[in-house]
């Protein structure tokens, strides 16, 4: 396995993992002050710790690169994190979490389908075993409960929310690749750093956007409840806490993800999160963990070693073309941090 897909696959698995963290506090801090508001809030967070960290390392607030790797990376921002996780959102709320994280298993196959054309991405087939696998386990697991049924207040608009959100994701990390392999003058790529503050500066605008369009709406309608609830200091130590691994840690590693790797396997390495929440949610929340849980676990695991493998293999057309896949700058940041 060559050292970009060694760092891809790291940073990969390290955005599932902070998106584990920053999903329980977002989760206990949107049920006291609603989600809509933590949504912007977090964001908002997120732009500011990324301008003071881009500040302290490269010594401008915002990256000198082109107009045109802008472009892309507001496109980015604005489809994958505005508007897909306001579909993340409010599908949670229609469907419930089982059934929108298993929708969400739809991103990595939908990202393969659009980077083949877009960027001249093929995948071996151990490559598109493993995939297979591990996102079988994934689905096997949140669709665990689904049997059972709940009471959801729109079920349907939560599923066509949450293949949505599924979508908005693919979307977003393409247009995130394509935006990262430009070159600026001096013929370096974009950083992962600097491509997330820029990502994460249009997706607040576009959050903001919806979040007026949404309580002008309520308003017309009748008042808002809940809307005078307090922004106490632990719901703000929560959004903090999402912040930091949401949008600014989780976001930076998804990017040197598909800046090292193969766009569609750095998101199916992303979606393990469902599978690495589950001792989290026996700990936090006291839900129980059954046999299936562990055994899906289990089946994910192994596609994730039949991807490994894939990788390692020679004809995997990872790098075989450097023009769509670059190589870090000079002075591309490296995750030795989590993320």
């Amino acid at each position: 396995m060559t050292h970009d897909v060694l760092v891809g696959s790291s940073a990969s698995i390290g955005a599932a993992l902070c998106w584990v963290v920053t999903a329980l506090a977002i989760a206990a801090a949107g049920r006291r002050v609603g989600s809509s508001l933590v949504n912007v809030s977090r964001l908002i967070v997120a732009v500011i710790l990324l301008a003071v960290v881009h500040r302290l390392i490269f010594g401008n607030w915002w990256p000198e690169v082109s107009n045109e790797s802008i472009a892309w990376l507001a496109a980015s921002g604005i489809i994958g994190l505005g508007i897909g996780d306001q579909l993340l959102f409010q599908a949670l709320v229609d469907a419930g979490s089982r059934m929108t994280t298993l929708l969400l298993t739809l991103a990595p196959p939908l990202t393969a389908i659009i980077a083949w054309p877009v960027l001249d991405e093929t995948l071996s087939i151990m490559a598109i075993l493993g995939m297979t696998i591990t996102l079988g386990g994934i689905a096997w697991v949140v669709a665990e409960q689904e049997s059972a049924g709940g009471h959801h207040p729109h079920p349907r608009r939560g599923v066509l929310l949450g293949v949505g959100a599924g979508l908005a994701q693919a979307v977003g990390l393409i247009l995130a690749k394509l935006g990262m392999a430009i070159p600026d003058a001096a013929g370096h790529t974009m950083d992962p750093w600097s491509a997330t503050l820029v990502r994460i500066v249009f997706g607040v605008m576009m959050a903001f956007v919806l979040l007026l369009i949404l309580r002008a709406k309520k308003l017309k309608g009748k008042q808002q409840t809940g809307a005078n609830r307090k922004m106490s200091g632990g719901v703000l130590g929560l959004i903090v806490i999402g912040a930091v691994f949401g949008p600014v840690l989780g976001v930076w590693f998804s990017l040197i993800g598909i800046e090292r790797m193969n766009t569609a396997i750095a998101a199916t390495l992303m979606s393990l999160s469902p599978i690495f929440i589950l001792p989290f949610a026996s700990w936090v929340e006291k839900e129980r963990i059954t046999r299936r849980a562990v055994l899906g676990a289990v089946v994910s695991v192994v596609g994730v070693a039949v991807l490994a493998f894939g990788l390692a293999g020679e004809d995997l057309p990872l790098a075989a073309e450097p023009e769509v896949v670059p190589q870090p700058s000079s002075t591309s940041l490296q995750p030795g941090s989590t993320s």
